[in-house]
């Protein structure tokens, strides 16, 4: 009988091959996790109308008046870095004025968030931890669309995550000089959108001691460029005087203790029966996770020290004060990543594996439950506008339309108090610098120069909310003592503007200007 031996050994080879093909494609799997995590949220996202924030807009007007010359500090008010600012105009100049464009930064955060969180678990506990950890990452996290909208805090917690991930990475790198140098201008990116986000580089020094050269090569190169761009730009003067004007001014009325939520926890459980009060219970339990993951990570890195897990947690403990003082739920969950890769790795590392999967069990059953019941596509509806194809509410749509109608591109409007996504939707034009006026924030003189500037340029269009004093004090628990109105502007527009039939839109309703 005849044989032939390399017969014999082609399914050594196939089954080489088959796990040589598996073995990078796990090595791809941050990358995969990327691109497959921004795909899902551009489509849930990228055009979807979120009208329940109130900071969206601020940044995507911000963008709009650079992309038209002006100059953050110089020519339009700013109460943050620039860093947002730059980078959201930067995707309008290269993907256009759209929603989709304005709404791309986020979705790469987040998604890039999440590769990390796989990236960090996986490497010290095991790779269905990592999996499992970024699922409940995304599904948490986008549960509420508001949050996945633009915002300062977006721009600095994913740059600060990258660069804690690469100064880990550094560690068992021949090429350690340059992921430290690479880190070092990853936390300046970080810090120029959110200063406070530094303290995260100033524990990476402490860490590194004789190391620390390098990195710190890094961050001053980093903060140089920034600093040469805000000179060359000429706006470095008046961003330092903004500064100066925010630690006058945002704690005022922008205080909130850590973990809270706005209206209190009380709220939640208020007419619940007997059977009811455990899933609210849970509920709640779910919605404070970003306050309750930082505490958990800190009792568990207590009882296992080892590799990174110190180094981490320090980050961890600089991330959460950097949310200081407006520490609520809200913005910690901005800062939430690392605490979730570091539970993930925790909890995968001192819980035994019988209850770890009970555990996983019951809280992919929540996650599942919040990351669906805020996403089903049949709740929007289709709407064109000046900046694009978007989806809105049902619930919203009819009075959009009948706004966008009236409103047209380049006509003049003014938004009071504080909505400037209506400047973005309708392109119309602000006559002030402000792009909103929050009592307890802006003092007397930023309403008297807004109101000259209403005065000199009348806009044609009016959105004015009459914002009662109860719910101020209930979205800003520290303003108690500030009025929640500005009496002289809002007498104004009051003598020189009629109500039109336009329904309230998010409370806002539409007035236009009298001809006497």
């Amino acid at each position: 009988m005849t044989t032939y031996p390399y017969l014999a050994s082609e399914p050594k080879r196939s089954s080489k091959a088959r796990t040589e093909a598996v073995r990078w494609l796990w090595r791809l799997a941050p990358l995969i996790i990327f691109l497959g995590a921004a795909a899902l949220l551009a489509w849930m996202f990228g055009n979807r109308l979120i009208l329940g924030t109130n900071d969206e807009g601020i940044y995507l007007d911000a963008a709009e008046r650079i992309l038209h010359g002006q100059k953050p500090y110089v020519d339009f008010f700013g109460y943050m870095s620039p860093g947002s600012f730059w980078m959201q105009a930067s995707a309008f100049r290269l993907l256009g004025v759209t929603q989709a464009a304005g709404r791309a930064p986020v979705i790469i955060y987040i998604a890039l968030e999440c590769a990390l969180i796989y990236w960090l678990v996986e490497r010290y506990a095991s790779r269905g931890a990592a999996i499992v950890t970024w699922l409940f990452f995304l599904a948490f996290q986008t549960a509420d669309a508001t949050m996945v909208t633009a915002q300062h805090r977006w721009d600095s917690s994913a740059f600060a995550l990258a660069s804690i991930a690469v100064c880990v990475a550094a560690a068992q790198s021949e090429s350690r000089r340059r992921w430290l140098v690479a880190s070092g201008v990853l936390i300046a990116g970080a810090a120029l959108a959110t200063p406070s986000v530094g303290l995260v580089g100033i524990v990476t020094l402490v860490w590194l001691r004789k190391r620390a050269g390098w990195y710190l090569l890094g961050a001053s190169t980093g903060g140089l460029a920034a600093g040469a761009a805000l000179w060359l730009s000429g706006i470095l003067p008046a961003f330092v005087q903004q500064l100066q004007w925010l630690s006058r001014n945002y704690s005022s009325v922008n205080v909130m203790h850590y973990g809270a939520i706005i209206g209190g926890y009380g709220a939640l459980f208020e007419g619940a029966g007997a059977w009811e009060l455990p899933v609210r219970f849970c509920v709640v339990f779910c919605l404070a996770l970003p306050a309750i993951l930082p505490l958990v990570a800190l009792a568990g890195g207590a009882l296992w020290l080892r590799a990174s897990i110190p180094y981490l947690l320090l980050c961890l403990v600089a991330l959460v004060v950097s949310t200081y003082p407006r520490s609520d739920v809200a913005h910690l969950a901005y800062v939430s990543a690392l605490p979730y890769a570091v539970t993930g790795i925790l909890i995968y590392r001192l819980v035994p594996a019988r209850p770890r999967a009970w555990l996983v069990i019951f809280v992919g059953v929540w996650a599942a439950v919040f990351a669906l019941q805020s996403q089903l596509p049949r709740r929007l509806v289709p709407l064109d506008t000046p900046v694009g194809g978007v989806r809105a509410s049902v619930a919203e749509a009819p009075a959009l339309r009948e706004l966008l109608s009236r409103v047209q591109p380049r006509q003049s409007l003014f938004v009071y108090p504080y909505k400037p996504l209506f400047y973005f939707l309708t392109q119309a034009e602000n006559p002030t610098r402000y792009p909103y006026l929050q009592a307890g924030l802006m003092t007397e003189e930023d309403v008297r120069i807004a109101l000259s500037e209403l005065k000199a340029r009348p806009p044609e269009w009016v959105l004015y909310m009459d914002l009662s004093q109860a719910e101020f004090e209930r979205v800003f628990p520290s303003g108690k003592g500030f009025n929640a109105h500005h009496p002289q502007l809002e007498t104004w527009i009051k003598a020189n503007y009629r109500s039109t039939p336009l329904p309230s839109l998010g409370g806002y309703i539409l007035l236009r200007r009298s001809r006497l």
